[in-house]
């Protein structure tokens, strides 16, 4: 046991915690949350239902992943009342009946359980600025790529299949796989699966209210090239034309897989293992976007989620948002010494005054690592702001073994076992619990500290302020996470506390092995509406070719750095649900394309976020791989350091050069990569032909030769009159050719005595 000291200024006294427990205090926190739901009434904005939404789960099962222990089989989960619903390598997909979590925790057959977190969603010219138009064109080609013979998968929310966006020349969908999963309180198990493959027709989407996954989904692999009512600047005015579709998406010849509904760990993970089904069953190579995360967790690589991802990386490729978070300081990062052992900071609303009924609203978790299993003291303080003096101090000296304390104040806030305390009823209701133990992946100690609080009338200033302090030993890191959602880490300018930092906001699913992880730039400012006015997000605010200020990124415990690459994410127009335009009323202002077929009408509309930049690069992994369907995730990501774009925007960043990642993805020149790479290793339509030669343009009359695999170059261009006219040779398997000294015409451009092609001269 443990000792948990609370003190009141100069008065103080002990309190001890119960027997070990075998439940992890996230886990705990996870279902104190869902106890506490029900209390909670915030009536009013759609941001408040949809956070009680992504939050509350009112059911009698939950659901998670187990990592089984190496003895175990699934049989002997199932006999303890656990639905295995699906097994991956050791990881279980299981839901459970709450009340009967903590026994199956404590299961000799379960290695570790993580009930599932809730996950976010992390929100034309992009085509043209990676060298996606120049691949659908087929310029310097062997062919033109689309992404045909390939699934691209998504996992998202919001997904409305029957788009127009989403259908071929005649009519009939490109989803060839759809899963609905969501939460259903009338099933057994908590939740129900409704597969919609073969009847598509039958589905219009999982949330009337969402446009996220129609938006990601069109990105990726939005197909429609017809006419559209489109908005564009002529000069500084603004006109609505009919024009062939600017918005199409990147794959828009790959068949589609897609699983919708809830979000959370497990959901997300039965999603994937429909769309590998699908894959596997129908003999094609696969890439999945998830424009999805959380900042909660270790940021190691070591979670139960991320271990999963890893398996699943092995069969397709995974392309992860790096998270909106860039510019929040949700991070703290402090290497202690023998005269500087401590780390303090205050947990921070990041809105105040948005929640009428809870001012200050302090709800979330913040998650402290030491950089392994050295164990550190943590104290949660409640601070007089003008005085800078404490009022209250309550926490744990070393590990508690997943057992948390919580205090609480106010009705419906509180727990069996809650202590309380005059100080903290009096200026605060709500909760917030400390508890620590070791992680049994990564080995390294962590305490979390769980909040939801919210100031009362005596704090009607907010003069009153909770933080908490870790205090290790000379040598030891320690990292704090915070969740992002609704608070974030400040020193408020008090002397002895420290501001939260930017570097650590990525997400944390993010962090693991076999997934692509991708930032966002900008290369939209402004943007014409269907109302002929231009708008812009604030000027200068995401000033084009320069990474997005939100865009998140961190430095890893094990100095890994991510994002591997950023892509245009600011701002991207894409499909939008009708569902979500017309129930949310949208009008002419929010809207940018819109075009009517039949009794629909189908909408285009701009957002911005790593959620956007994601399926650029998983529409652009789907090209890949139809180049070379057997190209890996590891090759991809080397493909793309290789590949990237580091332009005066990269090289001269004056912020932390992390947040680029290799740069701006490249997705043409990254195929000329693969094509080099692959040889003749029987890449699908190019080893099947002779012509393995690429020619672009690399100026006026100045060719680029590719010749995939060769060893040399020996490039003769010959007139038509068959006199050879110029030759290069050159070592490798490229080379810039200058014919501008030869006379307009036609020429043959012949490399190595057996590949040609014609050029123009002008």
């Amino acid at each position: 046991m443990k000792k948990i000291i609370l003190s009141v200024l100069l008065a103080g006294f002990a309190m001890t915690v119960s027997a070990e427990s075998q439940l992890s205090m996230d886990n705990r926190a996870i279902l104190r949350r869902h106890k506490v739901m029900n209390a909670m009434e915030m009536p009013g904005s759609k941001l408040q239902m949809k956070a009680m939404k992504q939050y509350g789960i009112p059911t009698n099962h939950i659901t998670g992943l187990i990592k089984l222990d190496n003895a175990a089989s699934v049989e002997q989960l199932e006999a303890e009342g656990v639905n295995v619903v699906r097994v991956r390598g050791d990881i279980a997909l299981v839901s459970m009946p709450v009340n009967d979590v903590e026994r199956i925790s404590a299961l000799r057959s379960v290695k570790k359980l993580q009930l599932s977190r809730p996950l976010t969603a992390k929100m034309d010219s992009a085509r043209r600025v990676t060298g996606i138009d120049k691949i659908h064109a087929g310029e310097g080609l062997p062919q033109a790529y689309t992404g045909k013979g390939v699934i691209a998968g998504i996992v998202d929310g919001g997904v409305e299949p029957n788009h127009i966006n989403f259908k071929k020349e005649d009519g009939s969908t490109r989803f060839t796989s759809l899963t609905h999963i969501f939460i259903d309180n009338t099933a057994e198990d908590g939740y129900s699966v409704v597969n919609y493959s073969g009847k598509v027709n039958e589905f219009t989407i999982d949330d009337p209210n969402e446009f996220h996954g129609t938006h990601t989904t069109g990105i990726m692999a939005g197909s429609y090239k017809g006419n559209v009512s489109a908005a564009t600047l002529q000069g500084a005015a603004g006109v609505v034309k009919d024009m062939a579709n600017p918005y199409y998406g990147v794959a828009y010849d790959a068949d589609i897989a897609a699983s919708c509904g809830d979000l959370n760990e497990m959901f997300i993970a039965l999603g994937m293992e429909g769309i590998l089904d699908h894959a596997y069953n129908t003999g094609k190579p696969a890439v999945i976007n998830l424009s999805v995360g959380t900042n909660v967790g270790p940021h190691d690589g070591t979670g139960v989620m991320n271990q999963y991802l890893e398996l699943a990386g092995k069969e397709a490729i995974i392309c992860m948002a790096a998270g909106n978070e860039g510019a929040l300081p949700i991070a703290l990062t402090k290497n202690l010494t023998a005269t500087d052992n401590t780390v303090k900071t205050f947990i921070h609303p990041m809105y105040p005054d948005y929640f009428a009924n809870y001012p200050n609203l302090r709800w979330g978790q913040i998650y402290i690592y030491s950089k392994d299993s050295t164990e550190f003291k943590a104290n949660v303080k409640v601070i007089n702001k003008s005085r800078n003096t404490q009022v209250l101090s309550f926490g744990i000296e070393g590990n508690t073994n997943g057992a948390p304390t919580y205090m609480s104040a106010g009705d419906g806030w509180t727990s069996d076992g809650d202590i309380s305390h005059l100080s903290f009823t009096r200026y605060f209701n709500g909760y917030i619990g400390i508890g620590s133990w070791i992680d049994e992946d990564s080995g390294r100690y962590v305490t979390l500290l769980d909040y939801l609080v919210f100031d009362t009338s005596n704090n009607a200033t907010g003069n009153y302020i909770i933080g908490f302090e870790a205090i290790g030993s000379e040598g030891q890191r320690i990292d704090a996470f915070c969740d992002g959602q609704y608070t974030a880490m400040s020193g408020y300018g008090l002397n002895g506390w420290t501001d939260g930092s930017t570097n650590g906001t990525i997400n944390d699913l993010a962090t693991g092995e076999n997934v692509i992880v991708v930032g966002a730039y900008n290369t939209r400012e402004h943007w014409c509406s269907l109302d002929r006015y231009s708008y812009t997000y604030g000027q200068g605010k995401y000033p084009e070719g320069q990474v997005a200020s939100y865009s998140s990124f961190g430095t890893l415990v094990n100095g890994k750095n991510l994002p591997h690459v950023c892509a245009p994410g600011s701002t991207i127009i894409s499909s939008s649900s009708t569902a979500y335009v017309e129930n949310n009323s949208l009008t002419n202002d929010a809207l940018q394309a819109k075009v009517t077929e039949g009794e629909t009408t189908y909408y285009w509309h701009q957002q911005l976020g790593t959620s956007m930049a994601t399926p650029v690069v998983t529409g652009s992994m789907a090209l890949w791989l139809e180049a070379n369907p057997k190209l890996t995730v590891n090759e991809a990501i080397d493909i793309i350091n290789t590949t990237a774009l580091k332009d005066d925007y990269v090289t001269t960043f004056s912020g932390d050069p992390v947040q680029w990642g290799a740069g701006k993805f490249d997705a043409y020149a990254g195929l000329k990569e693969v094509i080099r790479r692959a040889g003749n290793s029987g890449i699908k339509d190019i080893t099947a032909k002779t012509d393995r030669l690429m020619v672009t343009s690399a100026g006026k009359n100045v060719y680029n030769v590719f010749l995939g695999d060769a060893e040399e170059m020996n490039v003769t261009i010959f007139n038509m009159q068959g006199q050879a006219v110029k030759v290069v040779a050159a070592a490798g398997d490229e080379v810039n050719v200058d014919a501008s000294t030869l006379a307009a015409g036609v020429y043959v451009l012949n490399v190595n005595g057996a590949y040609s092609q014609k050029i123009i001269v002008k």
